[in-house]
């Protein structure tokens, strides 16, 4: 039977989307923020949590989305900051985390992210048949991602939110199908969906009957390089060298560089913040002590110590994505005793990025020969994600396939709302599990 009311659930790495569609055409976004303050339904995937006293006793009280931000901005030494979660949900290695005096699972931290947005209450004032519909990406992030861990992980969460009878269907199907619902012909297309942790391929044939669409997967693959891959690009060429990144120190009597791991906890906020600890601070001093360059040492032991490592990430997000549509951008970023302030240039960040475009290219490349199709049988490419606006990423697609061929959706909504669409789709078993 096919249900009167659809919910389409993109959970990602970066921002979460839900959209609402019914069988009589109605599709639209839920604004996901308790308050109401914020009505576009995009959802930051962030929670903060702080200690708070309630009749003398300590309880963790938390915030998600916007609101997270905001709290942990004002007060980031009470303040932990949970972002990019997502990551973590086929890593076998990740068992918990304590936050405070808890211990949280990731199930946990799925389960309190949702149940303090408005999803819940949505869905249970949906009246009629209801199917909610979860996007998962094609390859899920990390060196050895295990998907069945990671299915069951999704499915608990949303078990233990009462959504019992969820679907799950790949991000990149979602991300298409609103678009191409619409065509009255029958397309081959490889949609390229851009999240923050992980960039998605699918081909898939789309074909009309008189009573729906019909499509058939063709292939499919993925790539963990996307929208957080792009930030540390800049972090890397912009921001590490002004915190000790080409400074040296005296280690057991020789002149070394300072050790990477404090560099390259920059690529994820939740590896800057585990360095937040008595002996990784008393190690920095240390090296501080010996260094070339001690007051740059300093501002990296500023950045850890005073929790700045939010406003870093930030700052670098905004200024990326204004070269999606300028030449220039300007990155202004305090650290404390120092305030970064440069120009970036957009052909310097098509350099920084280019052993990730490559990447990207070959993973294409590689779908195309899996699915022993030339790039001339490809009638459309659909591409949807904050990084499908950055040109040098549409370039890789356009010399390609052609100007012509190239669409592209809501960066931000199409997932969600072809998630949504599916959910009333005849031939939802196809697409699901």
């Amino acid at each position: 039977m096919t249900a009167d009311i659809s919910f389409g659930v993109d959970f990602g790495t970066t921002n979460t989307v839900v959209m609402r569609a019914d069988r009589h055409g109605s599709v639209s976004a839920v604004p996901l923020e308790k308050s109401g303050e914020t009505t576009t339904g995009v959802h930051p995937s962030v929670l903060a949590f702080e200690p708070v006293e309630v009749a003398g006793r300590t309880q963790i009280d938390y915030e998600t989305g916007h609101k997270a931000i905001e709290l942990a901005a004002e007060f980031p030494d009470d303040v932990r900051y949970i972002q990019s979660f997502k990551s973590h949900v086929a890593s076998a290695a990740f068992k918990h985390t304590n936050i405070f005096t808890k211990r949280f699972s990731f199930s946990d931290l799925m389960v309190s992210f949702f149940k303090n947005t408005t999803l819940l209450k949505a869905i249970e004032a949906a009246q009629g048949e209801k199917e909610i519909v979860l996007g998962r990406p094609v390859t899920f992030y990390g060196p050895f991602p295990d998907e069945a861990l990671a299915l069951a992980r999704y499915r608990d969460a949303f078990d233990r939110l009462g959504l019992k009878n969820v679907r799950i269907a790949l991000e990149p199907v979602g991300g298409a199908f609103s678009y191409f619902r619409a065509l009255q012909e029958s397309v081959t297309v490889l949609i390229a969906d851009f999240g923050g942790g992980t960039s998605d391929f699918l081909i898939t044939r789309f074909n009309h009957t008189p009573d729906a669409i019909q499509a058939d997967p063709i292939a499919h693959a993925g790539i963990g390089i996307a929208g957080d891959s792009f930030d540390y690009r800049i972090i890397q060429n912009v921001l590490l060298k002004h915190l000790g990144s080409e400074s040296e120190c005296i280690v057991n009597g020789k002149t070394l560089p300072v050790p990477r791991k404090y560099y390259t906890s920059f690529s994820k906020w939740h590896l800057l913040t585990s360095l937040r600890t008595p002996v990784s601070l008393r190690e920095l001093d240390e090296i501080k002590r010996s260094s070339t360059e001690p007051d740059q040492i300093q501002n990296l032991i500023d950045v850890i110590e005073m929790n700045r490592g939010l406003a870093c990430f930030q700052a670098v997000s905004k200024a990326k994505a204004k070269l999606s549509s300028q030449d220039t951008a300007d990155l202004s970023i305090d650290l404390g005793n120092v305030k970064v302030t440069e120009t970036l240039n957009r052909s310097a960040f098509e350099d920084w990025i280019a052993p990730d475009l490559a990447q990207i290219s070959h993973t294409v490349e590689s779908l195309l020969q899996q699915a022993d199709m030339p790039p001339a049988r490809i009638d459309r490419v659909f591409m949807t994600g904050g990084s499908s606006l950055i040109p040098a990423v549409r370039k890789i697609f356009t010399d390609t396939f052609g100007t012509d061929q190239v669409v592209s959706g809501d960066e931000f909504g199409s997932v969600a709302q072809g998630l949504a669409l599916l959910g009333l789709a005849p031939d939802i078993d196809r697409w699901t599990s």
